[in-house]
């Protein structure tokens, strides 16, 4: 149940609530790389929060799971690109900074403080066929030399089976150990799609982004 309140709640809000430094980022695109219980789920989507401005200016959200301070988000991203039948976007991205109260420290590594590196995707199966595409299972690479797994645990659900035409859209999640001012450019990188057969339909995709 902690592990259900807490996804919900940190997904439903790190993007769409604060708005900390924002700036346009330009991509550029070759074939596979970019530069550039439902009670309970609304209970916490609707969970009361404050808000407040930090000394730099940045957004600072609190709630009962802790202490979200936004460093960089860009609403306006928009990077988009076909992969076999998956037509995949990535809207928005957000760097901050997270301290969990004690009850919910475990989540984090047991960490005081942890990074958040977060990605608004959506993707869109175009084909009648089932298809095979996990983009809430990317990793990413940072300029300060980390390697980092996509959260399980606070990622939505956005990837999996895409049976016929339907679209999921939803927050991927990454933990930093950098801080996020030292960020400045990361690589999300995904996958690409397999049939029911597990046989690859595209190959796998790099964005870059910048992140300051």
């Amino acid at each position: 149940m902690k592990r259900m309140i807490i996804g919900t709640s940190l997904t439903a809000a790190l993007l769409l609530a604060g708005c900390g430094e924002e700036s346009a980022v330009t991509t550029k695109e070759d074939k596979t790389t970019v530069k550039a219980d439902d009670k309970t789920k609304t209970a916490a989507k609707e969970a009361p929060k404050e808000k407040e401005e930090s000394a730099d200016g940045n957004k600072v959200e609190k709630s009962e799971l802790g202490e979200k301070r936004s460093h960089f988000t860009n609403k306006n991203l928009n990077v988009s690109t076909k992969l076999g039948p998956i037509n995949f976007k990535i809207n928005k991205v957000q760097t901050s900074v997270f301290k969990p109260v004690a009850d919910y420290k475990e989540m984090f590594d047991n960490k005081d403080e942890v990074t958040l590196i977060a990605f608004e995707v959506e993707a869109e199966n175009t084909s009648d066929a089932t298809i095979n595409f996990h983009p809430n299972q990317a990793k990413l690479t940072t300029n300060t030399g980390e390697q980092i797994d996509a959260s399980m645990v606070l990622s939505e659900d956005v990837g999996g089976e895409f049976i016929g035409k339907v679209k999921k859209k939803g927050n991927v999640i990454f933990l930093a150990e950098s801080a996020p001012d030292k960020i400045t450019a990361v690589k999300f990188i995904a996958d690409g799609p397999n049939d029911e057969n597990f046989e690859s339909l595209a190959d796998r995709y790099t964005v870059d982004v910048k992140t300051k």
